[in-house]
Formats: C-alpha cells, structure tokens, sequence
C-alpha cells in the first residue's frame, strides 16, 4: 500500500467518532443459554453520533464454519430498543433487552463452545465499532448455560 494510500486509511479512521466503554453490564449472567438477555452498555463520546444503530449479533464459532445468529430477527417490537437514535457528546447509554435468544437452528452439540456477543455501533458513514465479549457455553443441570464475560474485566 503507497504511503497516500495509508495516510487516507488513518484519515478516514480520524474522522470516525471516538468511543470509550465506561462500563459493560449482562444480565442473567450466568444464566441458561436461550434465556432472557440484557445489555448495558455505558460510553463517552468526544463528538456527536447521528442516527447510530446498534447491532446485536451472537456468534457461534463451529469446527467447521461459523454461525451468526442476529439477536435482532426475532419479533419486529424487538427492534424499537436498539432503533436509530442520536448520541449527544459526553456520556451515553445503550440498553438493549430481548426476552430469549433463539439458538434452536443450531445443534446443542455444536452450541458447546466459546463465542461471542457483538454488539456493534454504526451510523450512516459506516462501522463506529465493535464491541466484542466472549460467551463461555456448557452443559450443567441437564441444559446449556452461558457465561458472557466483559471485555472491561
């Protein structure tokens, strides 16, 4: 890559809003696997966020392939908790709440693993960030839990 190209690339990564995670709440936590999920996510700002969109996603790492599941195509009245909305500078909150994660596409063989919740900020310019925590899957009292660890601890 020519040093103009690389310069552009840093440009482009300056001009993307900042963000810092302030602090990362799951709960249940642990909690059974398909259970009801809640996610708080705190975070500062240095500039504005128009129309910020957060996608919450939960991937599935196989031996063969992987497998993404979008928490959010469950039913429609899901989407109004992470709909598009607009982050003032400063400090700022996500909340988002689903009621079950459906994982019944997947063998629960194949569920037994390590994956990750993502969880990522985008507005109309593309990608902000991805917030990334790791779930720790396993079989205890005759069904599968999950362990969701914070990427702040």
């Amino acid at each position: 890559m020519s040093e103009t190209k690389q310069q552009e690339a840093k440009d482009v990564l300056r001009s993307r809003p900042s963000v810092d995670v302030k602090a990362v709440n799951v709960s249940p936590n642990p909690a059974a696997l398909a259970d009801e999920l809640n996610l708080e996510v705190r975070f500062h700002l240095e500039t504005p966020i128009t129309n910020g969109i957060w996608d919450i996603e939960y991937l599935v790492d196989l031996v063969t392939n992987r497998h993404m599941i979008n928490i959010l195509s469950m039913p429609l009245y899901l989407l109004r908790q992470v709909e598009a909305t607009s982050y003032a500078q400063g400090d700022n909150r996500l909340h988002f709440s689903t009621p079950r994660v459906n994982v019944s596409d997947i063998q629960s063989s194949q569920l037994i693993n390590c994956g990750l919740l993502i969880a990522s900020l985008k507005d109309d310019a593309g990608d902000i960030m991805d917030l990334k925590m790791v779930i720790q899957v396993s079989e205890q009292r005759g069904g599968l839990q999950r362990i969701i660890y914070s990427p702040l601890e």
